[in-house]
């Protein structure tokens, strides 16, 4: 279950409060024709779905299809060649920056990173153990629970983000538990700076981005900094995809990338060719793809989930506020898929959707066709739950003289249990990051991670928030008013002609 998922299914319950077996493989007997792709693609298209999406398909290190469907923020049509962020999928660039280090003798993976990064400290002694493989399978023991770096101020460099955790502690000691943290990345692509004498981003361009031909491929610290031909995508609120900007967001080394679908299928060519290339050895790239961390899935910069009515997969995913990617290798096939997404739902349910088609094909299966538009049901239920709400507090505060005098004669104490029920949903409100990240496991949720992948759920919340208030409000004045008002007794004067 991914996190938007987790996130919905919390987010309906909140609403409330406040109120098979395995597929057989099958082998394609050819491979996908770009019509099938195509309708796969487009299936999860539209007004309820995607506004855009790139795909890249290859097989054995053959580049079989690239090409985009669908239009951008500015309404121009997405094609093969349309550059756009990739966000976590990133890491497995860093990682495999890294591995040439480790393959040119320079660092090795199980060192630890303070004989290489003497400027890495941080407030927990526990870090000098940590090595250079547990920040790339994230089992470095740092964690957003010890480090929230998402609601921190966004450092301006890799060398200000590494200085920055020298007053953060770990959650747990080196090696022990698998936690997706980003600013392991931060780290690892800091080492890349220090080891190799130059620049991260000079060093993927010049080691990894040109001997692949991914021309069109860079890498950048901050989200908002500009990409040539890079288009910001979209959310949904209300049911409606809309443009949205990205905000401030330090993503070097973890999230940085922006692509394309020709220079990704690239990147995917490298990864299922399964032989020595110009940038890796066969065992490096292999190195790369194997598990290691506490979870037994998570490798480096790649994941390796449990078979779920499928082929064996190596994965990994990513999303940015206004977009979202993933791709897939299936060894067992030869196969390597990658989707980009211009838009950021409340679920990924039209991605994941897609994929799976996708995958569907290279098996020599049919779809099984478009998914349900979950995105515009997940704001569908959190409507359905907030406008009634609403509506009924309304009324109830236009009535609120008339309660007001039904309590006149009551016990100030009864009357104060009976409005103290319309001021939880403020508190709730207020915590609604910590109570979500009990559902994502620990990792950081902000409300402006909350405004952009499910801004009506965020409204929606805030509306019954504030909804209380106003009837508490409106009640509380009411009652006030309803209080006899003393005029103070003049004082008795002396009757005339008396002495004082």
């Amino acid at each position: 279950m991914n996190v938007q998922t987790r996130l919905l299914l919390t987010g309906t319950a909140a609403m409330v409060l406040l109120l098979g077996s395995p597929a057989t493989p099958v082998t394609a007997s050819a491979p996908p024709d770009p019509a099938a792709i195509a309708a796969v693609v487009e299936s999860g298209l539209g007004p309820a779905r995607l506004p855009g999406v790139a795909v890249a398909l290859v097989e054995d290190g053959r580049v079989l299809h690239t090409a985009g469907y669908g239009h951008d923020a500015n309404g121009e049509p997405v094609t093969g060649r349309t550059p756009m962020r990739i966000a976590s999928l990133s890491k497995s660039f860093t990682a495999l920056a890294v591995m040439q280090l480790a393959e040119a003798g320079e660092l090795g993976l199980d060192d630890p990173v303070v004989r290489h990064l003497p400027e890495f400290a941080m407030a927990d002694p526990r870090a000098d153990r940590i090595t250079v493989r547990q920040l790339l399978d994230h089992s470095s023991g740092m964690s957003d629970t010890a480090y929230p770096e998402a609601a921190l101020a966004q450092p301006g460099s890799l060398r200000q983000a590494v200085a920055d955790l020298r007053d953060a502690g770990l959650a747990a000691d080196p090696g022990r538990r698998h936690d997706y943290h980003n600013p392991n990345y931060w780290v690892a692509a800091r080492l890349v700076e220090v080891v190799s004498g130059r620049p991260f981003a000079e060093h993927l361009a010049q080691r990894v981005f040109t001997p692949l031909r991914m021309a069109s491929t860079v890498t950048v610290d901050n989200w908002q900094d500009p990409v040539p031909g890079l288009v910001d995508g979209h959310n949904r609120f209300l049911g409606l995809t809309r443009p949205r900007a990205e905000p401030d967001r330090f993503v070097a080394g973890s999230a940085g990338i922006a692509t394309t679908a020709d220079d990704l299928a690239r990147w995917l060519a490298l990864h299922t060719r399964d032989t020595e290339s110009t940038v890796l050895s066969r065992e490096g790239l292999r190195e790369l793809r194997r598990p290691s961390a506490p979870d037994g899935h998570y490798a480096l910069g790649w994941d390796n989930p449990d078979p779920v009515d499928g082929p064996r997969q190596i994965t990994h995913n990513g999303s940015s506020f206004t977009s979202t990617a993933t791709m897939v290798l299936l060894p067992d096939s030869g196969y390597g898929i990658a989707l980009m997404s211009n838009s950021r739902m409340p679920l990924e349910a039209d991605v994941e959707g897609i994929m799976d088609g996708l995958i569907a094909l290279t098996r020599g299966t049919p779809a099984t066709g478009a998914p349900a538009p979950l995105a515009l049901i997940a704001d569908l239920t959190v409507l359905a739950a907030a406008v009634p709400i609403a509506t009924a507090v309304g009324l109830k505060a236009r009535r609120a003289r008339a309660w007001a005098r039904r309590r006149s004669t009551a016990a100030p104490w009864t009357t104060a249990l009976r409005l103290l029920p319309y001021l939880l949903p403020l508190p709730v409100f207020a915590a609604l990051p910590r109570i979500l990240e009990l559902v994502t496991g620990g990792r950081g949720v902000t409300f402006l991670l909350l405004s952009h992948i499910w801004p009506t759920f965020l409204a929606a919340v805030g509306v019954i928030a504030a909804s209380g208030v106003l009837l508490l409000t409106a009640r509380v004045r009411a009652l006030l008013r309803l209080r006899p008002v003393r005029v103070p007794r003049p004082e008795s004067a002396d009757p005339p002609g008396t002495d004082g």
